[in-house]
């Protein structure tokens, strides 16, 4: 739980630049850090105590009244112990890379927070040390423990500002590890948690994020939709961030080249350089370049795309995971490939290995590497293709193992099943707050109309009263509507909400049928559950579509065709032919779920019990009574015993359809022998 902090100012500095600025916060943005240069032109000539508890408020709330690249020089300037925290989380911005140097600036400052014992230092130095990980290929058990850390510590010293960029990278390594159920309930939390700090501008990384899921599933028009609410959410709340502009760009280049819009591609990769360019650092520059130049082969401008991704090379091996580079060096092996120069793809050939493979291990060697499974899968796979290329077949076999064994490892279907909903989570979460919005706009919209009408009322009072009941009326027959549509609203979304969380049911329920296929039954009953999660769908859907909102009554004719589609489409054989009539016109809605489920019902018993070892007919009618309906579900096939203790029909099956037949207020009844099965209900409110 997230805790608001108060910075009470010391009495002595009430009207300090930074207290008049923590009082009246603007909006994040370029206001913002113009709004806060007069306090960090001001905080050196502050007491010490004064220093301190500015420095570390900033470090606990991360208001961003500092650019990132002046960050350094405020430190510079401060004394060593009262800037250690703001230290700690400037060096996320300049001590991510690989190399000695930055090494032992981590190395220093993780000595001098133990040595103050600093915790809030510490959170921030837990955050970078994984990200050091993240960043230079190292072991993600590794990388989770520091997060892990970091945000105990986080909530202990209630850094707040840092505690959603912590969940929001233990959700990325989630992620590159293959464990996607548990990277959209921490991209979730994340969301959430920028919103409840007011960082707004930073909600655009979890939909970043999750473009990212949506690319490995291979739903790039997902990912390209995810990939431009980030930049909008960007552009509209923390412009000045240049390096999550560039790499929100990327993505959403690297996604239209996927889609073949290579228009839309070339524009946004030159947006990404063009906010790359403005960086104190060159660490996208390979990321860019390298997905660039695929963007540009694709498109069939080779010439340009081969140098192109011959440079990245180098730039992402000295600021990426190596893995990357690794990957568009086999990019390029398959490209010499293509022009006959075997010498030059295995040049590029043994770079990637000597990244991938450093101790000479060989393809299973990547089954234990606890990198980022994604770019093994990705590396196996090519060197596998290059290989066979190679006229080395049993090599190539051992990768292409390896990368299938990967790819079930990332893909399994119970980690599947909770990606189902992530695209319903986003639609649910913008209709909350559009709704939200409308509500807020009636309340106000109502507020006037009744201060016109007082205001009326005190104008004119009794001078024209009879036109005042008019307006009066008028008025309450507007606010009437207004409050109908926002009805409308609600039910619309009850409706969608309700069908989209019956098809993820349907979806679940299919993953588990077809992974228990060994088992006869259960997946019998599985098929049957996720059948009449369909039917209750089709229910919601017909209620939704229907052209007047207000009307209790739905098409029957349209409904029973729909619904004996899916069940021919779900149950169908080829030697049992599946026919129906309806000549009831319409159908109340508070008959409609129990009457498809009835249908459903009848319909599945007689595809799985009537037919043995021949073919048959399966007849539904739905004809009108004098105030109701029958219905009448037929076979041919070789009829059961419908007697207590010997039916065929029991447990669940029959008990529901008693059920269902009490919930419509009918009677049934059933006629069986070796020439087939009648079932007919009889609904007759009237009776």
């Amino acid at each position: 739980m997230l805790l608001a902090i108060a910075l009470v100012p010391n009495a002595a500095q009430a009207n300090s630049a930074c207290d008049d600025l923590l009082e009246n916060l603007p909006p994040r943005g370029p206001d913002r850090l113009a709004a806060g240069k007069p306090c960090i032109d001001e905080l050196l000539s502050l007491p010490r105590a004064d220093q301190t508890r500015i420095v570390r408020h900033y470090a606990k709330t991360l208001p961003d009244y500092i650019a990132p690249a002046e960050i350094d020089s405020v430190v510079d300037d401060l004394p060593e112990d009262i800037a250690l925290p703001l230290a700690a989380y400037a060096a996320r911005y300049s001590a991510i890379g690989p190399g000695e140097e930055l090494t032992q600036k981590v190395e220093g400052l993780i000595s001098r927070a133990n040595q103050q014992d600093d915790e809030l230092a510490m959170a921030h130095l837990q955050f970078l040390m994984a990200a050091r990980v993240f960043r230079n290929g190292g072991d993600h058990a590794v990388m989770e423990r520091h997060l892990q850390q970091g945000l105990s510590l986080a909530k202990k010293t209630k850094a707040i500002g840092l505690i959603p960029y912590i969940t929001n990278s233990l959700a990325v390594r989630a992620k590159v590890d293959g464990e996607y159920d548990v990277a959209i309930i921490r991209y979730r939390e994340a969301l959430e948690q920028f919103e409840a700090t007011g960082d707004l501008g930073s909600i655009g990384i979890a939909y970043g994020n999750i473009g990212n899921i949506f690319s490995d599933l291979g739903d790039n028009e997902q990912a390209i939709e995810m990939y431009r609410r980030s930049v909008e959410i960007y552009l509209e709340h923390s412009p000045e961030q240049e390096q999550r502009l560039a790499t929100a760009y990327t993505n959403l280049g690297t996604a239209h080249s996927i889609e073949g819009n290579y228009d839309q591609s070339n524009e946004a990769f030159e947006l990404a350089r063009e906010y790359s360019d403005r960086l104190p650092t060159r660490r996208l520059d390979g990321l860019i370049n390298y997905q660039n130049a695929v963007a540009l082969f694709e498109a069939g401008n080779r010439a340009e795309a081969i140098p192109m991704a011959q440079r990245s090379i180098d730039q992402i091996l000295e600021h990426r995971d190596p893995s990357e580079a690794a990957t568009a060096l086999n990019w390029l092996a398959a490209r010499h490939l293509e022009d006959r120069n075997l010498a030059a793809a295995r040049i590029s050939l043994e770079q990637a290995r000597a990244i991938m493979e450093p101790e000479g291990t060989g393809a299973e060697g990547l089954l234990d590497n606890p990198g980022n499974t994604f770019w093994a899968q990705e590396y196996a796979q090519s060197m596998g293709s290059l290989l066979m290329a190679l006229g080395r077949r049993e090599e190539a076999a051992s990768y292409f193992d390896v990368a299938l064994q990967l790819s079930n490892e990332r893909f399994e279907r119970e980690k599947m099943s909770a990606v189902v909903n992530s695209e319903l989570l986003f639609e649910v979460r913008d209709r909350d707050l559009l709704l939200e919005r409308m509500e807020n706009e009636a309340t106000i919209s109502e507020l006037k109309l009744e201060q016109s009408r007082l205001q009326l009322i005190a104008a004119i009072a009794a001078a024209i009263a009879i036109a005042l009941l008019g307006v009066a009326g008028y008025r309450a027959y507007i606010a009437q509507k207004r409050e109908a549509r926002v009805k409308d609203v609600f039910l619309t979304e009850i409706h969608h909400r309700t069908k989209n969380n019956l098809q993820l049911l349907t979806s679940i329920l299919n993953l588990d049928a077809r992974r228990e296929k060994g088992a006869k039954q259960p997946v019998e009953q599985q098929v049957d559950a996720s059948n009449r999660a369909r039917t209750m769908a089709l229910v919601h859907d017909h209620i939704y579509a229907q052209e007047t909102p207000t009307s209790t009554m739905v098409d029957a004719n349209a409904f029973v065709d729909d619904l004996l589609v899916l069940l021919e489409q779900s149950l169908g054989r080829d030697d049992v032919e599946l026919t129906w009539h309806t000549d009831s016109e319409t159908i109340d809605v508070s008959e409609l779920t129990s009457l498809g489920l009835l249908i459903s019902e009848l319909v599945t018993n007689a595809y799985k019990h009537a037919f043995k070892d021949k073919g048959g007919v399966i007849d539904v009618r739905l004809e009108s009574c004098t105030s109701g309906f029958q219905l009448t579900v037929m076979d041919d096939g070789s009829g059961f015993d419908h007697q207590p203790g010997t039916r065929r029909i029991d447990g669940l099956g029959l008990s529901l359809i008693d059920d269902l037949v009490n919930q419509l207020g009918g009677k049934r009844e059933v006629a069986s022998d070796e020439s087939g099965t009648v079932w007919k209900v009889f609904v007759d409110p009237a009776a």
